[in-house]
């Protein structure tokens, strides 16, 4: 009888402890700090946060969040929600692994973000992360960082090993499908100022500050292809170089053409024979 007193005061207990959490969670305090350490890592990263407030599993749930560039202040990305919670087997073995779960743009995000040192949140890190039904158009850093309008609803898997100041250097691999696709073009090419397409689909990978496009597909009605190549990464993503080559048919000309894409991404020259 004892025993289960015990166990009844102690269940008791739990359920208070967690109750008075939730109730008198210092929302402003873990939403400073949380800024603080993202912030910490990479200070030309802007984060804001609306809330910070306990959920279960356990964890916590960030509502309505923007993340920014101090030098790009027109490259925001949003999140409606986004849930974060310790897997708590890795815990026992030292190691920190964060379970990410995030409404945006219509769609969603899973993630899970491992850190390799023990006992530290610094250092390189493991991410596995699928998403589904992101609209593009949704999202105005899109636009901001090509200077043109890409809508579709993008959808598909990557996993990342590397650093969050050093990107660019890590190593990393993705398969991605974009439906019902647009991409405006900032010139007449084949007498069309922009691109629909039904399906994109996209396998690469990152090795050695380069983006290594194994394939890529499209296909439409206005036009198809396949094409391949190399993306020369720099700092600033938009000077990337192009290395990028394929084949695209054109139904309205019922004609083929072999095509080679260079220059940056922000200035991509296009020729086609």
């Amino acid at each position: 009888m004892k025993t289960k007193k015990w166990i009844a005061y102690t269940l008791y207990g739990i359920l208070i402890t967690v109750v008075l959490l939730y109730l008198r969670f210092p929302s402003d305090s873990a939403g400073k700090y949380i800024i603080s350490i993202v912030e910490g890592y990479n200070p030309n990263v802007v984060l804001l946060i609306d809330s910070v407030k306990p959920c279960l599993l356990p964890g916590i749930r960030l509502d309505n969040i923007k993340i920014g560039l101090r030098d790009k202040p027109d490259l925001i990305l949003k999140m409606s929600a986004l849930k974060l919670r310790p897997a708590i087997i890795n815990l026992f073995s030292g190691r920190l692994t964060l379970l990410l779960n995030a409404d945006a743009y219509e769609g969603h995000i899973k993630a899970d973000i491992g850190f390799t040192n023990r006992f530290s949140c610094k250092g390189p890190v493991g991410i596995k992360a699928g998403f589904n039904d992101i609209s593009l158009g949704k999202c105005s850093s899109i636009k901001a960082a090509t200077g043109r309008e890409v809508d579709g609803r993008l959808g598909g898997t990557m996993s990342y090993n590397g650093k969050w100041n050093r990107i660019i250097s890590g190593t990393g691999k993705a398969n991605i499908a974009l439906l019902d696709g647009n991409v405006q073009l900032l010139g007449d090419i084949f007498g069309l100022d922009e691109v629909n397409f039904d399906k994109m689909e996209a396998d690469v990978t990152l090795k050695n500050r380069t983006l290594k496009i194994n394939s890529l597909k499209m296909a439409g009605r206005q036009l198809s292809g396949s094409f391949n190549g190399d993306i020369s990464l720099k700092e600033n993503i938009m000077q990337s170089r192009l290395a990028i080559k394929g084949n695209v048919e054109v139904p309205a000309l019922d004609r083929n053409f072999s095509t080679t894409l260079t220059g940056t991404v922000s200035k991509p020259v296009p020729r086609f024979k």
